[in-house]
Formats: C-alpha cells, sequence, structure tokens
C-alpha cells in the first residue's frame, strides 16, 4: 500500500499545459527540460532518465535532472555498471512483457525496499522516495522512462498516478519520436563526414558504380578536391576527372551539387531500411537550471 501524500489531483492535471511545449521541442536540444519540467507539474519529478532495452539491457537516450545537475545521467551508469537493473521487478516486466504487452507502469516506493547497496547508493544518496517506471515496446524495441520523485514531495497520491498512467502511452510515444528524429540527425551528420560512411553507402545505392568511379565519387562528396583525390588514390588528376565523367554519365548528373543530392537521396532510403532503434552512443545528460 502506499501513503497519500496529500497533492491534490488538481495540481496533478494543471500540469498537462505543458504537453504542447513537450511536443513543440521535439527533436530539439529543449525537449530534456520540456519534458523534465512536465513531469514535475504533474508528478513531482526531480530527475528523468530515457533508455531503450537492447540485448537484455538497458541503455541510456538521454536524462534530465531539474537542479542542473549531472545526477540522473550519473545515477543511471551507476545503476547500469552495478547492474542494479538485474534485481529491479520493473525492469523484469518490462522484458518479460514486451514479447505480450505493449506498454506498462511500475511503482516503486524506496523505503520498502530491502535496505542494501542498491537502496542507499542509487536512491538514498539522492534522496529519492519514489520511482515510476513507464515502458512501451515500439517498432520492436522496449523503451522505458524512469522517473524519480524526492523525499521532500513523499509518495504521489493515486490520483497523481491516475493523471500519469492517461497520459503514459502518449508520453513514450513523444519521448520515442524525439529519440528516433535525434538519432537520424546524428546519422545523417556521420553520414557526411565519415569516407568510410559514404563509401559504405555508395555499395548500397540503387545504381552500382564500377569501384573507381565509386572511389572518386565518394571523395567528391567528402570534399576532397581532385588533386586530393588523385593523390589519394595514387592516380593521376586526368583519370580522376575521367572516373568522375563516367560516373556522372551513369548517374544521369552533371555537377558536384547533384551528385551530393543524389548521395543524400541513397543514404535516407539505406538509412530507412535499418532498424527504427539502431544501438547507438548515448545522446547525452540534459542538465535543466531554474
Amino acid at each position: 500500500m502506499f501513503e497519500e501524500s496529500g497533492v491534490s489531483i488538481t495540481n496533478a492535471s494543471s500540469a498537462f499545459r505543458y504537453l504542447p511545449s513537450v511536443i513543440e521541442s521535439m527533436g530539439h536540444d529543449s525537449f530534456s527540460r520540456e519534458l523534465i519540467d512536465f513531469l514535475n507539474a504533474a508528478y513531482g519529478a526531480e530527475h528523468c532518465t530515457l533508455f531503450r532495452l537492447s540485448d537484455q539491457k538497458p541503455s541510456e537516450i538521454f536524462a534530465a535532472s531539474r537542479d542542473g545537475s549531472d545526477t540522473a545521467h550519473r545515477q543511471f551508469d551507476l545503476y547500469v555498471s552495478r547492474a542494479y537493473w538485474r534485481d529491479d521487478k520493473g525492469i523484469a516486466a518490462a522484458l518479460d512483457g514486451g514479447s505480450t504487452a505493449m506498454s506498462g507502469m511500475s511503482r516503486i516506493d524506496i523505503r520498502a525496499m530491502p535496505v542494501g547497496d542498491h537502496r542507499s547508493r542509487l536512491y538514498g544518496s539522492t534522496h529519492i522516495r519514489e520511482r515510476v517506471l513507464l515502458w512501451e515496446t515500439i517498432g520492436g524495441c522496449t523503451i522505458g522512462l524512469s522517473i524519480l520523485r524526492p523525499e521532500e514531495r513523499g509518495l504521489a497520491t493515486d490520483g497523481e498516478i491516475a493523471e500519469l498512467g492517461t497520459v503514459s502511452r502518449v508520453l513514450m510515444a513523444i519521448a520515442s519520436k524525439h529519440a528516433e528524429m535525434i538519432e537520424s540527425r546524428s546519422r545523417f551528420s556521420l553520414a557526411l563526414t565519415s569516407l568510410a560512411e559514404i563509401e559504405e553507402t555508395m555499395k548500397s545505392a540503387s545504381i552500382q558504380l564500377p569501384k573507381r568511379e565509386a572511389q572518386v565519387c565518394a571523395r567528391i562528396v567528402f570534399g576532397i578536391s581532385t588533386a586530393g583525390i588523385a593523390v589519394d588514390l595514387g592516380v593521376g588528376e586526368e583519370t580522376v576527372m575521367t572516373y568522375r565523367k563516367r560516373a556522372y554519365q551513369r548517374l544521369s548528373i552533371g555537377s558536384q551539387r547533384e551528385l551530393l543530392l543524389w548521395y543524400v537521396d541513397q543514404w535516407s532510403a539505406v538509412a530507412s531500411s535499418r532498424s527504427k532503434w539502431m544501438p547507438v552512443k548515448s545522446l547525452g545528460t540534459a542538465t535543466v537550471r531554474h
């Protein structure tokens, strides 16, 4: 049983005025701030972490703390590095339910946890009273949102939990779409700044160029001059221009700009065929200052 904290349902309901701001910030750096502001108003949260469950293990997408610190990130890193998640019933439910249920929510009163390293180091040191875990399977990948409420706020009321549950699926869809947008942007940046990525895309293009022509085009996209390409490939500049001319004819294009547009189109096609939730590094920690 959870005790009532005395916070009215009216206060929780008023939080939903923040939801449009969360939606508008999708794909932008301000998203984490808007999300934690919403969760604070709706539920009294001070920290949150969005993560995915891949290979039966949680992996951080982003973390946010209202006090401007990296507390949420550091604590989640501790949570993963010390494998506390292995004894987490909420994570177990998400992993077990991923194949049968599309979404779920679990609630933990920290004081009801067994006294031990997990409780003291993960929650006691940061004065957390309650955690709510939302999870949902989207596009074959399970993502979770850990929401931490501090000691000073006490336990959430049943009304607050009900309000959070009402919007949970929408909230998870918004958060997952934001992560997808940021990851796609990150991958696209790599697509233009990594010669290896450019060459890999060339190999998967709808029109297959001969090896040398593909190498020349990849280096043009990468921004290397004709003289630089000649040195890099160990051929003469006239040879480079011949390969470029032949490639342009095959692609029915006539300029470097058209080559770049063709490449972006090819990269987009390849990227869309990949899994929506590719294993990538953490998107980083978001700190929110008030």
